[in-house]
């Protein structure tokens, strides 16, 4: 059997471009860049799209905000990282020490199989961001039919100085790409890490079980075991939901704007000729935020179910041929199990799929809302 760590190759990298990472040369060099950054882009756009309020259509509007949130969303995902690096830290160095540690109860390969499906699924998320990012710069740089003198930035700025001459705009440009490309790999990030902690919390569930069920005779060190383990998962899940609570808050009320904004876009585009480039910049654009908000969901889902499971175990345990003392241990086991796992965004609500679809379904109707002014 092959031991492997649940914290994939494609996360790590994203740890060190983000400045997560333990041992990251020059952090504070590298944090005051991204916030530099990342300040003054977004000093540029809402100035933009505040001073262009009255004179912008409709759609217009809704474009430039668009681009703008994910941006400020990245911002303050990155904010509570950086204040929080000791509960990052700990939580991947429980992750590390969890695969070392019960490599050798793991006869199914349980973490190999998670290790190999965060892989895969992470690079997946971050590889639709990037694509995402990729087909935005097509359709904002592809020719348009009504061409006019001022050339078109990638993101659109007020910026000290004209831009329409050369080299300047080729500059200010190509610096856009690759602002916008490392953004977007760092928003895909913090998605796929949600995703990986969740799925090692799942495999060491996996093998827990697994364990327990293969037992033909369990007696009261097989009771022990099961309650410590129990008790150490729901420690890690508490340390999730305290990293995370507040990235799913911001997440869930940027992403609800946005799936709105991209849908009504995505509509008019459809409408008008010559939109093919809007659908270009908007479509897989649209199909990011959603899988992005889809994945905050599916982990809370996923980690009910995960808690069903204990409980199932727990209740195939035999209890009723243990000493009185241990069956009363052993259903207290069984209830907290059924109370499930929650994270949640920001302590207000649980994360599921009911309030995915909640949340779709209320931004489809703020697209009528947006459908009915234009």
């Amino acid at each position: 059997m092959t031991s492997n760590s649940t914290v994939s190759s494609s996360m790590k990298y994203g740890l060190h471009i983000t400045v997560i990472w333990p041992g990251t040369p020059l952090p504070l060099l590298r944090k005051f860049c991204w916030l530099i950054v990342l300040g003054a882009f977004q000093t540029c756009q809402y100035s933009y799209v505040i001073t262009h309020l009255k004179s912008d259509t409709l759609i217009e509007i809704v474009d430039n905000l668009s681009i703008c949130l994910p941006y400020t969303l990245l911002y303050i995902k990155l904010c509570i990282v950086w204040t929080n690096p000791s509960l990052l830290r700990e939580i991947l160095s429980i992750m590390e020490e969890e695969c070392r540690k019960y490599a050798v109860l793991d006869k199914h390969n349980f973490i190999s199989k998670a290790a190999h499906l965060s892989y895969y699924l992470t690079s997946s998320v971050m590889c639709i961001h990037i694509t995402s990012s990729t087909f935005y710069v097509l359709g904002v740089l592809m020719p348009h039919g009504n061409a006019t003198t001022s050339r078109e930035l990638l993101l659109k700025m007020n910026l000290p100085f004209d831009t329409n001459e050369s080299p300047i705009y080729e500059l200010v440009v190509s610096a856009q790409i690759i602002c916008q490309t490392v953004t977007a790999y760092a928003f895909g990030f913090f998605g796929g890490l949600l995703l990986m902690v969740v799925l090692h919390v799942g495999c060491q569930i996996d093998v827990m079980c697994q364990v327990l069920m293969e037992v033909p005779h369990k007696n009261k060190k097989h009771l022990r075991f099961l309650v410590s383990r129990h008790q150490e998962i729901i420690a890690f899940v508490d340390k999730i939901e305290k990293l995370f609570t507040f990235m799913a808050l911001s997440q869930v009320v940027s992403n609800t704007i946005l799936i709105c904004c991209l849908g009504y876009i995505i509509i008019i585009a459809i409408q008008i000729e010559d939109g093919f480039a809007l659908l270009m910049k908007c479509v897989l654009f649209y199909i990011g935020i959603c899988s992005e908000l889809f994945i905050y969901c599916f982990a809370g889902e996923y980690l009910s179910t995960k808690s069903q499971l204990i409980s199932d175990t727990a209740y195939k345990f035999l209890w009723y041929n243990l000493h009185p003392n241990d069956s009363r241990i052993l259903i207290l086991v069984i209830l907290r199990s059924q109370k499930g796992f929650t994270v949640t965004f920001g302590k207000f609500a649980n994360l599921s799929m009911e309030n995915f679809m909640a949340i779709m379904k209320s931004a489809a109707s703020y697209v009528s809302v947006l459908l009915a002014m234009t």
